[in-house]
């Protein structure tokens, strides 16, 4: 009997979530496609040495993040895949973003502090003459389920005071408490991998492989107000880019 222990889940998450990131990473990896019918409770249990409960409860879970529907009297079947979408032309909030796909925009996880800024950051915000900048890490959600982890910078001339004003997105908060309109971003697109904390908030795997957009926004007059690393499943976030042949 194959042990969950054999399936690369770090042992430290609780069983259900180590079931359900097992089930999961069989979706993305294709051994399941969209349609599919997974296996029956009591097989998973055998396969992952586990208690058909713990399956019932990672299941339970897969169908809420939308990976999994449930057919009464029939069985589990992989959703079909109904990732949010869109080109990287246009620049909009990530609320934005959700609310366009018909999800329900949220926010489940908000740290924020202040601290001196790095030699890169102080010459990016120069115009501020930040001797502090306040960092703001954020899980942003849609319909609950965690799709992208913000990293944002910015003076704090500039920032929050507390959390509360974070539920919203920093595009709306700037414009409506400091008249700071984003009008465009400069933008590098890279790749990396989830940290263990990113991983957590996330509910994915540690080193999972994100989609980073590493940006820095400018106002009306093209000073740079806001630095941002935002960090995107991607099977939860697709990219496209329209390029035209010169």
């Amino acid at each position: 009997m194959a042990g969950i222990g054999t399936q690369g889940i770090p042992s430290r998450l609780p069983l259900p979530r180590q079931v359900a990131s097992a089930i999961r990473s069989r979706i993305i990896n294709g051994h399941w496609e969209p349609g599919d019918q997974i296996p029956a409770e009591d097989e998973l249990a055998r396969q992952f040495g586990v208690s058909r409960a713990t399956v019932r409860e990672a299941v339970a879970l897969l169908t809420v993040q939308g990976y999994l529907v449930k057919r009464r009297g029939i069985g589990t079947f992989v959703a079909q895949a109904q990732a949010i979408s869109g080109g990287l032309e246009s620049l909009i909030s990530i609320t934005q973003w959700i609310e366009a796909h018909g999800y329900q925009p949220g926010t489940s996880y908000v740290e924020m502090g202040s601290r001196s800024p790095t030699a890169q950051e102080a010459e990016e915000l120069s115009f501020w003459h930040p001797e502090m900048v306040t960092e703001i890490h954020r899980v942003r959600t849609a319909n609950g389920v965690p799709v992208l982890y913000c990293i944002d910078v910015l003076p704090v001339s500039l920032a929050p005071k507390t959390p509360d004003s974070l539920d919203e997105s920093l595009f709306q908060y700037l414009e409506r408490d400091w008249g700071q309109v984003v009008i465009f971003a400069r933008t590098a697109i890279e790749v990396t991998q989830a940290t263990p904390s990113m991983a957590h908030h996330l509910q994915i795997d540690p080193e999972t492989p994100l989609l980073r957009l590493r940006q820095a926004h400018f106002n009306q007059q093209s000073l740079p107000i806001l630095l941002s690393q935002d960090h995107f499943v991607t099977d939860r976030f697709h990219f496209n880019v329209l390029r035209h042949r010169q």
